[in-house]
């Protein structure tokens, strides 16, 4: 979620980036959870040649990180 003066806007969305920082792990970690089928994306041209991962925010948000990235302290603390 972003806040806005005061208002919360849920985000529909994010991008691999937008997803590492959320979730606490690396963008590489994101990508490969993509690949797996663990997360939901798909793939989006925003201009040509150049495409970007659109990933759900649903899947963001139920998305568990594994107990091993956990123990090697790649998970930030909220």
């Amino acid at each position: 979620m972003l806040r806005y003066a005061h208002v919360m806007v849920r985000r529909r969305r994010y991008t691999i980036p937008e997803a590492s920082r959320c979730l606490g792990i690396t963008p590489e970690s994101v990508l490969g959870a993509i690949r797996r089928g663990r997360l939901k994306a798909r793939l989006k041209t925003v201009r040509v040649p150049k495409k970007i991962w659109s990933i759900s925010a649903e899947s963001v948000e139920t998305y568990v990180v594994s107990t091993s990235h956990q123990e090697r302290g790649l998970k930030k603390a909220l």
